[in-house]
């Protein structure tokens, strides 16, 4: 990270180095088409990027050997040019300020794109200024968007005129920081949808295991009862609903402070309430309870409109009460589980039962004598409890993952604010700045701090792989650290570095090194944790990146981290060289140019370790 010096400009402050690109004069607007949605097809010779898919579907970057783009139907249909890598395509139009979302155009190989609907197509005119992948974050950046805002037109449906646009700007930073910028919100954005493939995974194995577990074909271990075969009405002790506002008591009141909880209020077996949700007073709460005469272990189901949805009632409701047409639910607790119907009332059998019974011209619906006619295969109440417990635990796990893909997504907002215009800078690894300043020394300290706390529990911890962690933390985040790393037998290694650390965790009493059998060891003493605070300050804009690496190397052995930062090092000074190279050079660099004891690990070792770094983003990039 560098002291960066700022100017003014049409777009706000940008770094003094960064340039300013007006869309008219860097870029041209090639044609698109006007083809609707029916005249695309999942076949087809050429391809259509449509401007509901910029909205909603692709990212900041569309790949289109992954991404799924329709063709046009029409094979006749001509073309006078295609979209080419680093292309943007542009949405003019939607139902609110997503209006101006962009796109990248990356992989498209022998693949023949044109532009869409409602879209605008542009190709920058000098594509050597840009760095692939940088554009796509560019033009979804608040400093780009928030040009927009003032030049959208319309109500209902918001639009913005090329012509507009056209004299709206891009910053633009030197094309190696481009890079790096791009290097590092792709990372995040790999990691998010990771996240999103691993949860979608686990929804799948929750459903088939709901399927399975609550209809009877497949039974917990330790349960072999016979299943009674039996109907929801024998075990519910009462089902009642709620009150319509326009007989009983008015929405929305100067007086009103508790909800009326509605089908839209139901989700995810939760009552969640927010700025839509309807308000009413303490006394219609008291004329709703007086029908509905909810309690602890009440399920709630949606009976209309959209039917099926269901909520569990955790706590007495002193401040909220249920619409008519939402069903409270009260399950003899001898016989059957809440919980368990909870789950049972979303098996895709029950859904099916759903669209037969419901009936109605315009809402339907499904009386209570009916829901009350639902067929159950009733487990014991012992294994109904365990089945929920099972079931639940899988829905804790995907709740974890989702938190933790919002939490991604919430810390790209933030680097893409930070980096695009400026305010964090991300630098060649070689430039040192001010490297023996101890501000610099504290953050190395900070950041060995971090990783201490990350990793200290594992057996594979200790000295030598701290050095490694942070070697390719500087590498891959590209942040300047102060270190001078030799090529040394364990190498790259940097011992008064290392020793500076030691002395400087010790000090602030975050870790101190001991000596066991198992060589040096960190031990938390009574300040650990207190480095969150700076270390927040100086490395939230490479978190995704340093977690990447934390998660991939934590149970790896020493020796895999040695193999890898090696390699990373020699890489690197064959791609200073700015002479070709092949793996085979970047190898041979290692065993002969290095120390003897490189050698112990066999050539294939070190090509297969290449070709992982690569596949798995943590190859150089200089």
């Amino acid at each position: 990270m560098i002291e960066t010096k700022f100017k003014d400009t049409e777009v706000g402050r940008i770094p003094e180095d960064w340039q300013l690109d007006r869309l008219k004069e860097n870029f041209e607007f090639k044609a698109n088409n006007t083809l609707s949605r029916d005249a695309l097809s999942e076949s087809g010779i050429i391809q259509d990027v449509h401007y509901g898919d910029v909205l909603v579907k692709y990212g900041s970057h569309l790949d289109v050997q992954k991404d799924g783009v329709p063709y046009i139907s029409d094979d006749r249909f001509n073309a006078s040019s295609f979209i080419s890598d680093g292309d943007i395509i542009i949405a003019d139009t939607a139902e609110d300020e997503t209006v101006g979302k962009a796109t990248e155009v990356l992989n498209v190989r022998n693949n023949k794109l044109v532009s869409g609907l409602h879209t605008m197509w542009l190709h920058p005119v000098n594509q050597e200024k840009y760095a692939l992948g940088y554009l796509g974050y560019a033009f979804n950046a608040s400093i780009y968007h928030n040009q927009l805002l003032p030049l959208m037109q319309g109500t209902k449906v918001t639009s913005v005129s090329k012509s507009a646009i056209k004299d709206t700007y891009i910053s633009v930073p030197p094309k190696s920081e481009q890079t790096r910028i791009a290097t590092a919100l792709s990372n995040i954005d790999s990691l998010i949808s990771e996240l999103g493939r691993l949860i979608e995974k686990k929804r799948a194995i929750k459903q088939g295991a709901m399927q399975q577990l609550l209809t009877g074909k497949k039974r917990l271990k330790g349960f072999s009862e016979p299943l009674v075969e039996t109907t929801l009405g024998e075990h519910v002790l009462f089902l009642r609903t709620g009150l319509n506002p326009r007989v009983h008591f008015k929405l929305n009141t100067p007086d009103a402070d508790c909800f009326y909880i509605t089908v839209r209020e139901l989700q995810g077996f939760d009552i969640i309430t927010g700025e839509q949700t309807d308000k009413i007073n303490h006394s219609a709460v008291e004329r709703i309870d007086e029908r509905s005469r909810l309690k602890i272990g009440d399920v709630l189901f949606s009976g209309t409109g959209t039917i099926g949805q269901t909520a569990l009632v955790k706590e007495k409701p002193n401040n909220w009460g249920i619409k008519e047409g939402i069903y409270a639910i009260t399950p003899n607790s001898k016989t059957l589980d809440s919980l368990f119907l909870i789950y049972y009332l979303h098996t895709t059998y029950v859904i099916s039962l759903f669209s037969s019974m419901s009936s109605g011209s315009t809402i339907n619906s499904i009386p209570m004598g009916k829901l009350l006619e639902l067929p159950l295969r009733l487990p014991s109440l012992s294994e109904q409890s365990a089945i929920a417990s099972v079931l639940s635990s899988m829905d804790e796990e995907i709740s974890s993952l989702e938190a933790k893909r919002e939490k991604y997504a919430s810390i790209k907002q933030g680097m893409m604010q930070q980096l695009l215009t400026g305010k964090i800078r991300l630098v060649e690894t070689a430039v040192k700045t001010n490297a023996t300043s101890a501000n610099v020394h504290f953050r190395r300290s900070v950041l060995a701090a971090e990783i201490a706390e990350r990793l200290y529990e594992e057996p594979t911890f200790g000295h030598v792989k701290m050095e490694k962690m942070l070697f390719l933390t500087e590498r891959l985040c590209h942040i300047d650290i102060g270190s001078h790393y030799h090529r040394d037998a364990a190498g790259p290694y940097d011992n008064r570095a290392l020793r500076s650390i030691d002395s400087q965790l010790k000090k602030q009493k975050w870790f101190e090194v001991r000596r066991t059998e198992k060589g040096n060891r960190y031990v938390p003493m009574q300040n650990r944790g207190k480095h969150k605070t700076y270390f927040d300050k100086y490395f939230s804009a490479v978190l995704p990146t340093f977690d990447k690496i934390i998660d991939t190397f934590k149970t790896q052995n020493t020796e895999r981290c040695e193999i890898v930062a090696t390699l990373y090092s020699a890489w690197e000074d064959l791609l200073h060289s700015n002479k070709p190279f092949t793996d085979a050079d970047i190898v041979n660099e290692v065993l002969n140019n290095w120390h003897e004891s490189k050698k112990r690990i066999s050539k294939e070792r070190w090509l297969s370790a290449i070709q992982w770094m690569r596949e798995n983003g943590f190859a150089p990039n200089v």
